[in-house]
């Protein structure tokens, strides 16, 4: 997890949680399920909303903007992408994963890059 310089707020322990706000780019690491596992039939393009769970929180709308030049993120790749939510999400500062649902399965997976 990689974190981006503008993105988040750190408390004042080192190693305390982030805070990234409403609005705020998360960069992730992140790998979409094929069809054959469970996974999406199609791609996805850059503007795609589904929901998001950050390791134990509540799932929320984000926003991803998906691989560079406008290229379609297919099922069974993985992509280092952009995600905006919809309101703000606390980490911690290790390893954060990141669930993508649709209909309350999971569509991919990944971690946030510190």
């Amino acid at each position: 997890m990689l974190f981006v310089a503008g993105c988040g707020t750190q408390s004042s322990a080192a190693a305390g949680p982030i805070t990234f706000t409403a609005g705020e780019e998360i960069l992730v690491d992140l790998s979409m399920k094929p069809s054959n596992v469970g996974g999406r039939s199609g791609p996805f393009y850059s503007g795609y909303r589904p929901q998001v769970s950050f390791a134990s929180a509540e799932a929320i709308v984000c926003t991803i903007k998906g691989p560079a030049h406008g290229e379609p993120f297919a099922p069974g790749t993985r992509s280092t992408v952009p995600m905006v939510c919809t309101a703000e999400v606390t980490v911690g500062s290790g390893d954060v994963e990141v669930g993508v649902l649709e209909g309350g399965r999971e569509v991919g997976s990944g971690s946030v890059r510190f």
